[in-house]
């Protein structure tokens, strides 16, 4: 009896009805090192707590490589070699430092309804600034097929790794750029500087309240508070990061924008993003 044999055929589609493969992996690498100091002391009339951490975190690439943290890209720059994005993560905050007080005024003399049941609470934030990559825009969009950031090409030693302070300018008047504008030009390659080897600026911001609480008549625990709370006491402007794209030298090395607060009464949403003082005046019964 003659043999028969079976043979599949397989036909390649047109590579061109094909979309765009995206590969997600977990084989990027990060680490973090930190030293936490915490400080408490409470009697009758004083509670504080005080927190001081130094720390240093790193990684290939922040966030999951879901969204950008801080105005910085997802996508490695040197798309050959993904090591080549190890630097100083998205989020690394090398100092931070917060803390926080109730004092409530304890009886001196005089009439308790005025001098009685004042009490004072605060919070202080300061933290150094946030890193940033300075990219080349005008030449990544020139390379064919190529979506991601391109590093711009450090020329010089840096001038200074932090832009902040009383280098934070915006764009009226006399602006003056950051110093590291210098140190940095055009690509010509991939990898030609590190990511997030430069820092914005610091972050401070202290709020504060007052109250005055007045017993209700007939009544044991019953109280009637009123008083003030201001967000951003000293009215302390905090800047955003500085522009790095070398492609808009209209922008390079210039603070054009502010950051708000963590604890606006606004919050996070649109109309949120305000860094002036706030002052909220309060009313409220406890029981």
């Amino acid at each position: 009896m003659p043999s028969k044999s079976l043979r599949a055929v397989l036909t390649t589609p047109d590579l061109m009805t094909l979309g765009g493969v995206t590969e997600v992996s977990s084989s990027a690498k990060g680490n973090f090192n930190g030293l936490v100091v915490f400080l408490k002391h409470k009697s009758r009339s004083l509670t504080l707590n005080l927190n001081y951490q130094y720390s240093h975190a790193l990684d290939e690439i922040s966030n999951g490589g879901f969204n950008g943290f801080s105005a910085n890209s997802v996508f490695p720059d040197n798309p050959f070699d993904l090591t080549k994005n190890y630097g100083n993560a998205d989020y690394d905050t090398r100092h931070y430092v917060s803390g926080n007080y109730i004092y409530s005024v304890p009886h001196f003399g005089g009439p308790k309804v005025l001098v009685d049941n004042w009490q004072f609470t605060g919070t202080v934030f300061h933290s150094t600034g946030l890193p940033f990559t300075v990219t080349d825009g005008a030449t990544a969009t020139s390379i064919t097929n190529y979506g991601g950031p391109l590093f711009a090409r450090q020329i010089q030693p840096y001038s200074g790794t932090h832009c902040g302070g009383t280098k934070a300018t915006l764009t009226t008047g006399n602006s003056v750029p950051c110093s590291f504008t210098t140190d940095f030009g055009s690509a010509t390659n991939f990898g030609q500087s590190g990511r997030n080897q430069l820092y914005g600026p610091n972050y401070t911001d202290t709020d504060f309240a007052v109250s005055k609480a007045f017993r209700m008549p007939g009544s044991e625990s019953g109280k009637l508070k009123v008083g003030a709370q201001f967000y951003n006491l000293f009215n302390h402007p905090n800047f955003g990061q500085p522009g790095h794209d070398v492609g808009s030298p209209g922008t390079l090395g210039l603070i054009t924008s502010t950051v708000n607060t963590p604890t606006s009464i606004l919050g996070s949403f649109l109309g949120g993003d305000a860094a002036p003082r706030l002052i909220q005046l309060t009313a409220k019964f406890e029981f």
